[in-house]
């Protein structure tokens, strides 16, 4: 692992955790959104871009620096709230 010590679909999982004040444990499978086996090969070897897919009620974008951005789709907020995971 080149870009963190973890892998980014364990960094999705805490990111979405922490955006929506949920145990990660609690979540639903990561896989039900995205193979996270493919994302964190496509994250390791993206030289530029970004993968972004709904997951838990938040739309996640996996940015080639290797961050995850979480946009909650809270209907009681005007719009998305961002929360940005440390890499």
């Amino acid at each position: 692992m080149s870009r963190t010590e973890q892998p980014v679909a364990e960094r999705v999982l805490w990111a979405v955790a922490a955006e929506t004040t949920t145990d990660p444990l609690e979540l639903p499978p990561l896989s039900g959104a995205i193979d996270p086996d493919a994302l964190d090969a496509l994250a390791e070897r993206m030289a530029e871009g970004e993968v972004v897919f709904t997951y838990a009620d938040c739309e996640v974008t996996v940015t080639a620096d290797g961050s995850v951005d979480v946009d909650s789709f809270d209907v009681s907020v005007q719009g998305p709230e961002k929360v940005s995971a440390a890499n």
